[in-house]
Parts: C-alpha cells; structure tokens; sequence
C-alpha cells in the first residue's frame, strides 16, 4: 500500500484535518496535502513520520477506530486499552514500509510473551472458584476468560510441573478484544513456563493465514524457549466447527466449541479425573496422526546435524545471514585455526567449520545456493565488530575478523562465483538485517538461528510456513537481483571493498 493511502486511512478515521495534522505535527498545510496526493512519497525525513504516528495514536479512542486498525495493519491484538506509547510504535512502523508476513511473524522471537508489558498476572487467591462443583460451563468470548482465569489458577497451586496439552482452532479473538486480559494472561502464561512447565501443541490449520499468523505469533517466544513440542494435522479440516482443549493431566481439563468465528463458545472447565483422563486420551489419540511441525534446539549437537542436513540437502538452499557464511571461508584459513588453535571447544568449532566447508562445495555443485548478507563495513571491521565463525559473542576472547581476513573472505567468495554458477551472493544493507539468520531449502526444511542469542536454532518442517520462508527469502533476492549484469555488478562491488581493506 501507498504511503499517501495509509495517510488518508488514519486521517479519515481519526476525521482529521490538513490543518489539524500540520499544526500537530508543526509543518506546512501544503507538505501534508502533496503527501495524501501522492506527488510526495514516503517522507524521507522519519521524524516526520514518527510525529504523524504519535498524532494518530493520540486520537484513536473508540472501538471502531480500533477495529479498523486491527484490520488494516493485519494486528488483531490493537484494541482499545493498548498503551498510547505502544500503538504509536505499531503506526510508525506500518506507515515507515510493509512488514513481509515472515517478519511480521519472526518480529518478537527473541521475546518472551510478556516482554512487552509491566503488570501481575492472575491472582491465585482472587480467582479461586466460587462453588464446589468440579465441573463448571462457561458461556461466550468472557467466559471462555473466565474459564481460562480459573484454569491458570488451579495450575499456580501446582507444586510439580507437568506437561500442558493444547490443541486449538479458535481464532485470537477471545485474547485480543481485552487488553487487560491479555497481559495478565501472558504473564502468567510466561511465569507458568519459567517454574518448569512443558507445551505440547498441535497448532491449528492453515485455513485461515491470519488466523495462523496470529497464533503462531504469540506462542512462538514459548516455542523457542525450548520447552514445547509443536505438531500439525497434515490433512484438511473444514471451517465448521471450532475448538479449543487445554490439559493438565492429574489435574484439570479446559474444552471449548464453537461454530465457525461465532463468538457463542461453550466452555467446560472440570478437574474430575475420569474427564481429565478421558480428554488426555483423546488428545494422544489426535497426536498420533499428527507430525512435527516445529523444534527448538539449544544443544550444540543437535544444531550441527540440522546444518548438515540442510548442506546435504539436494534441492536448492537460500539463506539470509547477518555475516559470511563461515563455510565460504578460505579452507586454508580454516585449517590455520583448527592447527593453532589452543581452546578445545574453538577447535572442535573450527573442524566442524572445516566439514561444513567441505559439504558446501559438494552442494554447490549439484544445485542452487543464494546467499543473501550485508557486507560489512570497513570502519566495523577494523574495530573489530565483526565476529568470526558465528554471530554472537560466545567468549570475551572471540575472534573478530582483521580487513585482512575478511578481504580474503570476499576473494574467496569470488572464487567460488567463478568456480559455481550455482552460487550467488546477494548483498543488502545493514539495515535491512533482522535479529535472525534463516535458512530454506526449497524441499521444505527451515533453520531460524537467532544472532542475538548464543545456540538457538528453531527446526521448521510444517510445509506451508517452510515454504513461506522460502518464498520471502526469494522475492528479496529477485528484488534485489542476482544474475546476468546485477551478477557483475556485485563483483564489482566486492573487489571494491576488498581493495579498500588491502589498501
């Protein structure tokens, strides 16, 4: 969408002014007029921008204005009650450029559910419930919160975790339509999970990608904390029915049904043992017809045999780093390290390397292999910012590329371009870099490796999210372009800045 078409759709739903916006934001009337015209695009000043957002976030305040920004922005969890601060930040970065879908879901990965809020989660004393029965019904959107609050409170009581089972095909509604409940709700959820609780989740369909994406959203900071395990259904299901099961085995038991995105849930919520039992059976029973969808992994091991697989792998791979790959790396430098090197765990991280290197050739010689990365910069380099073998700091004593090493690094990447037409490497900005490395092979296995955290790797296999990682690593490629003379060009660029390191 048009810059100057989101403008009008915030000025229109606010029943906003020329004049009001431009004195909000202290401009000229006639600025703010060529920007809803089009004749001026994007302000290339980002103030500008941001100043509009703090406006707009200023004079959201009824529910309708709300819903329109849910479904404009494609952010379900904007209601009314969200901090002012928060929905500026949402506006600023939606006006700034569209959020390709696996950003937008890969965004808040390093985060835990509750990073983004400062409140208590439910309290267990307040919520115990108010009869004696042990099965209760609950009706509609609150209910199904009221059960949820009871729920989680019988769970705080717990002295041993245990695992937790879900499977759901509810939309986020219930969630997103009660800021509050929202935050006190992933508090809790995220307490839950810091005292030793495991997930188990089959996630929904993908009938609805909004729907998929939302959900996928939230639970993913508790995915990658490494302590879920993540299936999918593989085979159709229709848009009928509806439902959602929480389990606690020994302990509780939460089920909802609903008919398509009718808001009239029925919710039971029971701690009677045969119904936990008999839920939990069921559950087993759905599982076994399901199949991995995602794993987290944060052994180094387990890292190495995904990086191999994916090496191994015979259709084409592409991968977006924040710097080179180090299996592109001179091999006779890679054997300097691993013959010098005096800490165990390095040497052990530089023969790995070696290995990888070694299967990188073999690949590029039978298919494709797009690497997409920023190139750094020669003042970075020679403060020694830029970290070899991997893209965090494990130890104060890391190594750091010198301009000679990572000239050599590009010389060698060059080599390899001339050597295999299958290899190319796609330079971006720094700016466009995100918190994460992915890697896709188009036979259907992803690799999120975060940068900002030391051995964490998410396992993608679910289809149709590897293939929309795929897809989004490809468009930025093709965006950017990678053969015939864009293929010269970017040789050109890198012997450019290989010079300036040399000189």
């Amino acid at each position: 969408m048009k810059f100057s078409n989101k403008l009008n759709f915030l000025m229109n739903i606010t029943n906003t002014s020329n004049k009001e916006l431009a004195e909000g934001i202290s401009v000229d009337r006639s600025l703010v007029s060529l920007l809803r015209t089009g004749k001026r695009k994007t302000p290339r000043n980002h103030d500008h921008i941001l100043h509009m957002a703090s406006f707009f976030a200023r004079r959201c305040l009824a529910d309708f204005q709300f819903y329109a920004l849910a479904e404009m922005l494609e952010k379900p969890e904007l209601r009314s009650g969200i901090p002012e601060q928060e929905l500026s930040e949402q506006l600023y970065k939606w006006m700034l450029g569209d959020t390709p879908i696996v950003e937008h879901i890969f965004e808040n990965i390093s985060q835990p559910p509750s990073a983004s809020y400062v409140t208590q989660g439910f309290s267990s004393t307040s919520l115990l419930p108010t009869h004696n029965r042990e099965t209760s019904f609950f009706y509609g959107s609150e209910g199904f919160r009221e059960s949820l609050r009871h729920l989680l409170c019988t769970v705080q009581q717990i002295d041993h975790p245990c695992p937790i089972y879900l499977v759901s095909d509810l939309n986020m509604e219930w969630l997103f339509e009660d800021y509050q409940f929202m935050k006190e709700f992933s508090t809790s959820l995220h307490t839950i999970f810091q005292k030793g609780f495991t997930l188990c989740h089959i996630m929904p369909s993908l009938n609805y990608m909004n729907r998929y994406v939302e959900s996928l959203r939230y639970w993913l900071p508790i995915y990658a904390s490494g302590q879920a395990e993540v299936y999918y259904y593989p085979r159709l299901r229709d848009n009928l029915y509806r439902r959602s099961t929480i389990i606690f085995p020994g302990y509780c038991v939460q089920t909802s049904t609903g008919i398509g995105n009718s808001p009239d849930l029925i919710t039971v919520n029971s701690t009677d043992p045969s119904l936990v039992d008999a839920y939990y059976a069921q559950f087993q029973h759905e599982l076994s017809l399901c199949r991995p969808a995602l794993s987290s992994h944060t052994d180094s091991d387990e890292l190495i045999s995904c990086f191999q697989e994916l090496l191994a792998d015979n259709s084409p791979v592409i991968h977006q780093v924040v710097n080179p790959a180090p299996f592109t790396m001179p091999c006779r430098y890679l054997d300097t390290y691993i013959r010098e090197e005096t800490n165990p765990d390095w040497k052990k991280m530089w023969k790995i390397i070696r290995n990888d290197a070694d299967l990188f050739e073999k690949k590029i010689s039978r298919s494709g292999f797009i690497e997409i990365c920023p190139l750094a910069t020669p003042e970075d380099i020679r403060a020694g910012k830029v970290l070899l073998g991997t893209n965090y700091k494990i130890t104060s004593a890391h190594p750091a590329y010198t301009p000679e090493t990572y000239a050599h690094h590009l010389q060698h990447i060059l080599e390899l371009m001339d050597k295999y037409e299958n290899y190319h490497f796609v330079p971006i900005t720094r700016s466009e870099q995100q918190d994460f490395n992915l890697f896709s092979s188009e036979s259907g296995l992803t690799l999120l490796v975060s940068n900002v955290a030391s051995s964490f790797m998410l396992e993608i296999r679910r289809p149709e999210l590897s293939q929309a990682c795929h897809e989004y690593l490809m468009r930025k490629a093709d965006l950017i372009g990678y053969t015939g003379i864009r293929r010269s060009k970017i040789r050109i660029q890198i012997k450019e800045l290989i010079q300036e390191l040399l000189s």
